[in-house]
């Protein structure tokens, strides 16, 4: 299943903002999203610390959980 991410790069706090069912996409976690958005930088500024990403759940494990390099924040 694809997922749509966003990813803290310093903290490595990550956040599933959408998932693919079919040809659409879901969003979910959208009461969350405020919060977690208030207290980085937007992605359209230049010093932005996220990252914003489309990933099949395998392809983000391999690079965010697999490495021990995240922080669970919320799936």
């Amino acid at each position: 299943m694809n997922r749509k991410y966003l990813v803290d790069t310093i903290t490595h706090e990550y956040l599933c903002i959408a998932l693919k069912k079919g040809q659409d996409w879901m969003p979910t976690n959208q009461s969350i999203l405020p919060g977690f958005m208030s207290t980085r930088t937007p992605v359209t500024e230049p010093d932005s610390v996220l990252l914003a990403g489309e990933f099949n759940d395998n392809m983000f494990f391999e690079k965010w959980i697999r490495n021990g390099t995240n922080v669970f924040f919320q799936y």
